[in-house]
């Protein structure tokens, strides 16, 4: 290879890298929530999955064994827990149902727009359920 070939070859590969340098924007980074975990427990698995509700959709009572954090992915969801106010949560905003509380309402506020829940559920070593659906009162 000659030199001359050796130069171009060189600036070719660096170039990418230089203008990548360049133009590198830092990560922007904006907290959505702290949410602790009372009682604390020991997290050895992550289960998250994607909630897509219907127009109008709702969940019935329940609760959950695990502690669960959900990001409202789209749309506005009405949350209520046992001996609780109800509570709005719309897109860009974070859920945490503790283990073990009664979810009185966990449903889309909008009868006539889908909405999108990302839910996380943290579970402990041996526990496989994470949720329990309980008898309307």
């Amino acid at each position: 290879m000659t030199l001359r070939a050796a130069l171009s070859l060189s600036i070719i590969v660096m170039l990418p890298a230089a203008s990548l340098a360049q133009s590198s924007v830092p990560l922007q980074r904006t907290p959505i929530a702290v949410h602790d975990i009372a009682p604390p427990k020991e997290v050895t698995k992550i289960s998250v999955v994607r909630l897509d509700f219907k127009p109008g959709q709702t969940t019935g009572r329940h609760m959950h064994p695990v502690p669960v954090i959900g990001y409202v992915l789209e749309g506005e969801f009405v949350v209520k827990f046992e001996n609780q106010p109800e509570k709005h949560y719309t897109a860009g905003q974070s859920i945490y149902e503790p283990a073990n509380t009664v979810v009185e309402r966990y449903d889309n506020a909008s009868d006539a727009k889908p909405a999108v829940i990302i839910a996380s559920y943290l579970a402990g070593q041996r526990q496989t359920e994470l949720i329990k659906f309980l008898p309307t009162k």
